[in-house]
């Protein structure tokens, strides 16, 4: 029986994974963690996966039968949520000095930093920096502690929601992003983001 698996995308995301240095911060974060599947590589699916199509880690699992990403083959849809709950793991006490008033640092937080890092220098300027936000609601069961009904940027006001916001520099590259209960005013976070 013939079967195709796509490769290209893989192969150019791939290249900027490595380059970005994202790979290399997830396996230092990972150094001494015993788990028994390569997170970094389900977390690379999982970003992959929305880059090129929306949707839950449900329907990533799936996509991911069409391609073909190396270290990925013995994935399962439990490598895929704990992927993401390891990157949502609450830092401890100690850690959470410069925590928003709206959610507390987690693992995401120190991937952020530490890639941030990577690529500030004594010539970095950021005298500029842009921050945007979007709407995302939550259909069924789902945003128990972020979920709320405030302005919807996507015209959904009957479903709860929350607000994603990215700081950029000003060449375009992400600083860091946060997310707030779905009623929260945008001016309200800029201040504490920033």
């Amino acid at each position: 029986m013939l079967s195709m698996r796509r490769f290209g995308a893989p192969l150019l995301f791939g290249r900027l994974w490595q380059e970005s240095g994202i790979a290399a911060v997830l396996e230092e974060l990972l150094a001494g963690r015993q788990f028994e599947f390569p997170v970094e590589r389900a977390v690379f699916a999982t970003v992959l996966h929305r880059i090129m199509v929306s949707g839950s880690d449900r329907a990533c699992d799936k996509w991911l039968d069409d391609y073909d990403i190396p270290g990925t083959e013995e994935l399962g849809l439990h490598h895929l949520y704990r992927a993401m709950a390891w990157l949502g793991e609450e830092l401890p006490d100690e850690e959470q000095g410069d925590a928003t008033p709206f959610a507390p640092r987690t693992v995401k937080d120190l991937v952020e930093e530490r890639l941030f890092a990577r690529r500030h220098d004594l010539f970095t300027d950021l005298s500029v920096v842009f921050m945007d936000t979007t709407s995302l609601y939550f259909e069924g069961a789902g945003g128990e502690t972020l979920g709320a009904r405030g302005h919807s940027k996507d015209y959904r006001p009957q479903l709860a929601q929350m607000i994603l916001g990215v700081v950029i520099d000003q060449d375009g590259r992400p600083i860091c992003t946060e997310m707030w209960p779905g009623n929260t005013a945008d001016v309200s976070v800029l201040v504490p983001v920033i």
